[in-house]
């Protein structure tokens, strides 16, 4: 068995996948169900069933790539390759799935159940791949560990560039665009004129000219179906059909409680060209990051060269480890609880809270917070153990998540503060759980005397991909089940629904999380023993 040297540039290149795959999967999770109702106009229910039947084939094409990995043989080694070949392609992807057609409702859903499904299969070519190359980087469990602490870091690293940067480019690419309507204000009257269908947000600004320096805002969102404008439950809602033409406003007429000399500023924000260029702008870098971690990675543990191929054992094999199979229920409930809660973060703050640009700093906070939380999985796992690190942290995370219901939407600063001891909490989590993935594939093959990491790793992925599929259609269908519509003020049982998605309706899958795992057997001295007759075997066979 070959020497292990692996340097720490080869840990940061093999973590630059997961940002990679971060920029694409934290827009998915974050932003694109807000996408989908608010800027590229189809409904929740819509968006929620595509998500659940998209994602039903998307989860089970998984072990049929990880099948197709395990089998592949190049100069390159089995996993790496895919890097190389599917990074492009998962840019020109993903940028069209954030792209608005110009056309109807029905030609709209169809766009995005092709877009959508078919970066789900890229994203499953490359990131299937990457997942198993991290179970052949080493054999020792706990520079496996090691490299899925770093793997973490950098995907919450590209969590924190998607969270903090997607809002703010939106509005810098979107600016001032004035291909659907325009907005011009003249005497503190703003005249709008329709020039094309599209998407675009009014944002008025008033100030109390000598007083108070707080600016409040107005957003209005003005497409080729219709324009509303509200500040509250008391704001009159303006529809502006298809043909509107000409329309006048008077600014002052929807900011009844500044009174005296104030001053109006407006600004045009059209956001089906900001979502496409913030997501332009993240595929560059997501392929660039790809073939760092292609050109700076190494595969060192390979199957026993007696080993023979067989798809019936491989899959036979699979469904016999105990311990993987505690793992795929474990990602199901797990997913469910980050699907629901992060997919709901933008109607929380646009809705409830009444400034959806807070978001971006709630969300930020949470990510620091995460990354901290990761950098501590190492020394825990060591501390008290894999199992009993992860139990403990999802039972205080669900703790905390329920607590957030209770908080009132004037309540910021606590809302900030619940959103960073949860993020925390829960952030040694996913190392240390796809660090049991390897376990598993590790157990599997000294169980069984044959390996198949890539149908293991990619297999654990389903799971956490039928999680994201839950929680993905769940978030639509509730929304639709608590009487969402999309750029209205909301009823009382529809903002009632969504403090549930940040709160209660998440924990639940974070306690079954935390069940499951009470039945996972491959503790630390269990792991050492296998690792040590693993390695007897592999020196025979040299």
């Amino acid at each position: 068995m070959e020497k292990e040297n692996i340097r720490f540039w080869e840990k940061i290149g093999f973590g630059l996948g997961d940002t990679a795959s971060n920029l694409f999967f934290q827009s998915f999770m974050l932003f694109l169900l807000y996408f989908y109702t608010d800027v590229f106009g189809i409904s929740a229910a819509a968006a929620g069933t595509m998500f659940l039947l998209t994602r039903i084939w998307d989860s089970i094409n998984d072990p049929i790539m990880g099948i197709i990995a395990d089998r592949t043989d190049t100069r390159w080694g089995k996993f790496r390759p895919y890097l190389l070949w599917m990074a492009i392609p998962f840019g020109i992807i993903g940028i069209l799935t954030f792209t608005t057609p110009h056309i109807s409702l029905g030609g709209k859903v169809i766009y995005a159940y092709i877009t959508y499904t078919l970066m789900m299969m890229v994203y499953t070519a490359i990131n299937i791949p990457y997942s198993a190359l991290m179970g052949v980087v080493s054999s020792n469990p706990l520079v496996r560990t090691s490299f899925s602490q770093y793997r973490f870091v950098f995907a919450f690293i590209g969590a924190f560039i998607v969270q903090g940067l997607m809002l703010p480019m939106v509005e810098y690419f979107g600016g001032n665009d004035q291909s659907v309507v325009t907005a011009n204000l003249n005497q503190n009257m703003i005249i709008l004129k329709e020039q094309g269908p599209g998407t675009t947000k009014l944002v008025i600004e008033a100030k109390r000219n000598g007083y108070d320096p707080q600016i409040k805002k107005l957003s209005i969102a003005v497409n080729n179906k219709e324009m509303h404008a509200e500040v509250d439950t008391t704001a009159e809602i303006i529809l502006l059909a298809e043909g509107f033409g000409t329309h006048c406003l008077k600014p002052g007429d929807y900011f009844p409680d500044i009174i005296g000399d104030t001053r109006f500023s407006i600004k045009l924000i059209n956001e089906q060209k900001g979502f496409q260029w913030a997501i332009t702008v993240f595929a560059v870098m997501a392929v660039i990051m790809f073939l760092i971690t292609f050109k700076f990675t190494k595969e060192r543990v390979s199957p026993s060269v007696s080993q023979e191929t067989s798809l019936k054992n491989d899959v036979k094999d699979l469904l016999q480890n105990k311990p993987w199979i505690v793992l795929f229920f474990l990602g199901i409930f797990t997913l469910s609880y980050v699907s629901i809660r992060n997919g709901s973060i933008m109607y929380y703050f646009k809705y409830y809270v009444g400034d959806e640009l807070l978001a971006s700093g709630f969300m930020v906070a949470g990510t620091v917070a995460t990354i901290a939380g990761i950098l501590l999985t190492e020394w825990i796992s060591k501390l008290i153990g894999k199992k009993k690190a992860y139990i403990w942290c999802m039972t205080l995370a669900s703790v905390f998540t329920i607590v957030f219901y209770f908080v009132g939407k004037d309540d910021i600063v606590l809302m900030y503060v619940l959103q960073i001891i949860i993020s925390f909490i829960i952030g040694p989590t996913a190392p240390l759980v796809f660090a049991m993935y390897t376990d598993a594939a590790d157990y599997s093959e000294w169980k069984t005397g044959r390996r198949a990491t890539g149908l293991v790793m990619s297999a654990s992925t389903m799971a956490q991909k039928f999680g994201w599929t839950i929680g993905g259609a769940l978030a639509g269908f509730l929304l639709a089940a608590f009487g969402f519509k999309a750029n209205i003020t909301q009823g009382a049982d529809t903002m009632f629904g969504i403090r549930l998605m940040m709160s209660w309706i998440p924990a639940a899958g974070s306690v079954l999380a935390a069940i499951f795992m009470l039945f996972y057997r491959l503790d630390e001295s269990f792991m050492q023993k296998i690792e040590n007759e693993l390695g007897e075997r592999r020196i025979k066979e040299i």
